[in-house]
């Protein structure tokens, strides 16, 4: 809202705030007769006589000691309900005398102030909920209601509906104070309308000439003024943004066709690349970095000047630096675009290298494609550079990451062509070797196939002519191969977790022999001794026994040589 609208309304309300004061006034002053017309009826008149008059009292002395406030508006609010408590105690809680709450609040109206209905709202509420409850509780001199009992739910829809009507009161007071406001400033718009027509005329025939320059205030001009004034800006930003479209489209369609022309060599690239940059941008100086594929002997990555360019000449410097070593190397790491104005008297030859003339403005821009950064422009100038200037660099970068990304492919596919012809001889020479050392290693195989084939023959022969038992720890029969189970005259798995003792003659665990053997063999000693075994049937064999302990299964092996004569036992 303008100043001299705000000071229209302003003087308007005042006008209603005047109005409304005096009905509230002659409101107060009927509420104060009524009261008194209460106490000749009621003989009240102490209250009649001390509340009415501090009522009236209060309003009065707020319009006196605050005349340009709305202290007032809050008091009359507070002046009505206390006029109402008033009522209520002369007709000893007579339930119709807390309408004169509504008939206030209908009053207040006037102001077209919602926040006045605050103060009356908190009033009733403490008020009801005092003098209710002082009733409730026996208390005889504090009238609320004539009932002799008032449950909470009925207290509740009360005060309820009593919300509910100073909430519409208040809000048809905040529209209506709304609907003031917009038809004041509708008829001052009209009439700034009106006094501006001529105005807006003359300016939309500058418009029609072409003349752009000029510039208004818009806190001068009307509604249609403004609109002038946002087509005079539009058309002056599509001219600007013409030309700036122009100075990027021309400069990414010749770079482009730079980049095009010399893609298979990476210097020529960049040489005609950095040229181009610093004269279509009126710089003075420029240098390309481009990002080395092989680190250096210390394993940090390096960046190395391709090509430089300063006061229209190509300048043949050689520098490397590594990644995070001055601007350029920041930039490489950080991946953002870096633009300076104010340089030290010698940063461009200690850290450029491109010259001894300090420049005012510097930017560095890296030349990223699919988020893999290729190397770092850097372009000097006397003079700042534009916005459009630094979008078309950062455009301009990616084309050229791009083109550098190509060649650098183009680089290392012929390399790698080269080292595959190279490593084509070296296989065929060592597919050679491999078919040589092939042959011999069959020849190998069938060697240790014979032998594999002589010594299954072998270890069947010797299963054939010895007893094998396997036991455990504690002796007892885990598993016996068939051939001594054919001599001793058992069945498959008839022995298995039996003792071997079981297998033994008479008294022969008793004998010192025996004890030695088992000593040795528990103990993991290799042991052998002549046993009597004894068959199924009763028939005693006398075989050599050889005890192996097998410490990483927790076994024993007892080996048998048969063959020998068996004896029948008496």
């Amino acid at each position: 809202m303008k100043a001299h609208a705000r000071i229209e309304v302003q003087e308007h309300f005042k006008k209603i705030y005047h109005f409304a004061d005096r009905v509230i006034e002659i409101a107060l002053l009927l509420y104060f007769i009524f009261g008194i017309g209460l106490a000749l009826f009621y003989d009240t008149w102490v209250v009649a006589l001390t509340v009415g008059p501090l009522a009236m009292g209060m309003y009065a002395a707020a319009k006196w000691f605050f005349p340009n406030k709305t202290l007032n508006q809050y008091i009359a609010g507070l002046a009505v309900d206390i006029f109402m408590a008033q009522f209520i105690y002369q007709m000893h809680g007579l339930f119709e005398m807390h309408f004169f709450a509504f008939i206030g609040a209908i009053l207040l109206i006037t102001y077209q102030n919602w926040k006045a209905f605050i103060p009356l709202t908190i009033s009733i509420v403490v008020h009801h909920a005092a003098f209710a409850y002082l009733q409730y509780i026996g208390y005889e001199e504090a009238y609320f209601t004539q009932l002799d009992y008032m449950s909470l739910s009925t207290f509740l829809f009360h005060v309820g509906l009593a919300a509910v009507i100073l909430a519409l009161c208040a809000y048809w007071a905040f529209d209506f104070h709304k609907r003031t406001v917009r038809s004041l400033l509708t008829n001052l718009k009209l009439q700034d309308q009106l006094s501006h027509t001529d105005q807006n005329i003359a300016f939309a025939a500058e418009i029609a000439k072409g003349d752009l320059s000029s510039n208004k205030d818009r806190e001068e001009v009307d509604e249609l003024g403004r609109s002038l004034i946002d087509m005079q800006e539009k058309l002056r930003d599509a001219k600007q943004r013409e030309q700036r479209e122009k100075f990027m489209n021309v400069g990414l369609a010749e770079i482009s066709d730079i980049l095009r022309k010399h893609v298979h060599s990476l210097e020529e690239l960049s040489d005609h690349v950095i040229t181009y940059l610093v004269k279509y941008l009126n710089a003075n100086q420029g240098a390309l970095f481009i990002a080395n594929d092989i680190e250096d002997s210390n394993g940090e990555q390096t960046l190395t000047m391709t090509a430089c360019y300063a006061y229209e000449k190509k300048k043949f410097l050689e520098k490397t630096i590594q990644a995070g070593q001055g601007l350029v190397g920041q930039t490489y790491l950080e991946k953002k675009s870096v633009h300076l104005t104010q340089l030290p008297q010698n940063y461009v030859s200690i850290t450029s290298g491109l010259g001894e003339t300090t420049p005012k403005s510097l930017l560095l821009v890296p030349l990223i494609v699919n988020e893999t950064i290729e190397g770092v422009l850097e372009i000097a100038s006397f003079y700042k550079f534009s916005e459009d200037a630094v979008a078309f660099l950062e455009k301009v970068g990616e084309s050229i990451a791009s083109m550098i990304a190509s060649s650098k492919s183009s680089l290392s596919m012929s390399r790698l062509l080269e080292d595959a012809k190279s490593n084509t001889e070296e296989l065929r020479a060592t597919e050679e070797e491999i078919r040589q050392n092939n042959e011999e290693l069959q020849a190998i195989q069938e060697e240790m196939a014979r032998k594999e084939r002589e010594q299954a023959a072998f270890l069947q022969a010797i299963q054939q002519s010895i007893g094998m038992v396997e036991l455990n720890m504690s002796g007892q029969i885990e598993q016996i191969n068939h051939i001594l189970r054919q001599q001793l005259g058992y069945k498959q798995n008839e022995l298995v977790g039996k003792p071997h003792t079981v297998l033994l003659g008479d008294g022969q665990t008793k004998g010192a022999d025996y004890k030695s053997f088992w000593a040795d063999i528990t103990q993991g000693k290799l042991s052998q001794i002549l046993l009597e075994l004894r068959s199924k049937q009763g028939d005693t064999h006398t075989l050599a026994v050889s005890g192996n302990p097998m410490e990483d299964q927790q076994k024993i092996m007892l080996l048998c040589w048969l063959g020998t004569t068996p004896k029948v036992m008496a």
